[in-house]
């Protein structure tokens, strides 16, 4: 098969099984968008109001994180509305959004200032996971391996976070946001609020934007002329996983000037 055909032929395939994770999703008019920052670091929480297809504005909507409610806003003329908000402390906490009857939630991640994250390219890394068990078992695990140590941060080019949420937790991936593709700009974004980005794995595109942003691990499955081409998941863990601590050379050391000590 053409490669050029199988790159483009792969993310269309990935939207088209993943849409029928879309049952049982109703179509709110609120939209909570999903967001990262660090601990100290402003962030701007962000929801849309719409109507029946277009974006609403001038609705008052309340803005509540993990049940405590923050402040009631009122959208612009473009549907969006903003707060501004300073985390105190790390963790992956819920925004919730309410208007009148509609309600909708997303997530912020907040990461210590040495916390370091990996960015998945949904549509990308996960492609062979939707067609085969054993790759997505695979994967699956992997992905929760690497939770223990770094952040998880999911890239959507596509199918957007509502499906690609839904299909996550069906799967029993680690939770965690789903943020927008915007190009380098939303790369340099989190570089500015104090993310430290430890690998990106992904397409071609979200490998040369990684690239732009001097993020020294990056993965792809495919061939790629900006970053390392893979051949799975466990290759990555192991290119990954943090290296234990000398104890043994150190306890040496320390043997070692003892006896010279003692002499």
């Amino acid at each position: 098969m053409n490669p050029g055909f199988r790159r483009w032929a792969a993310p269309i395939c990935i939207c088209c099984v993943l849409m029928s994770a879309w049952t049982g999703i109703c179509r709110s008019e609120v939209v909570v968008f999903d967001r990262v920052t660090t601990v100290e670091t402003d962030i701007r929480l962000i929801v849309l109001t719409k109507g029946l297809l277009f974006a609403e504005g001038g609705r008052l909507v309340d803005i509540y994180l993990d049940g405590r409610h923050l402040k009631k806003i009122l959208t612009g003329g473009d549907g969006l509305g903003y707060l501004k908000y300073t985390p105190q402390d790390p963790g992956l906490k819920q925004i919730k959004a309410s208007s009148k009857a509609d309600s909708a939630t997303g997530l912020l991640l907040v990461m210590g200032k040495n916390e370091k994250a990996i960015m998945i390219d949904i549509e990308s890394a996960f492609k062979d996971a939707l067609f085969s068990n054993q790759s997505r078992e695979d994967c699956r695990r992997v992905v929760n391996a690497l939770g223990k140590n770094y952040r998880i941060i999911y890239l959507s080019r596509l199918v957007g976070k509502g499906i690609g949420r839904t299909w996550l937790k069906e799967q029993n991936f680690p939770e965690s946001v789903i943020l927008r593709w915007q190009g380098p700009d939303g790369l340099t974004a989190l570089k500015k609020r104090g993310v430290q980005l430890q690998a990106v794995v992904g397409s071609e595109d979200v490998l040369a934007a990684a690239k732009t942003e001097h993020i020294e691990n990056r993965y792809a499955f495919e061939e790629t002329q900006a970053g390392k081409t893979v051949k799975d998941w466990d290759e990555i863990l192991r290119l990954l996983q943090p290296s234990p601590p000398a104890k043994a050379a150190s306890c040496e050391g320390e043997k070692g000037e003892a006896e010279k000590l003692g002499r």
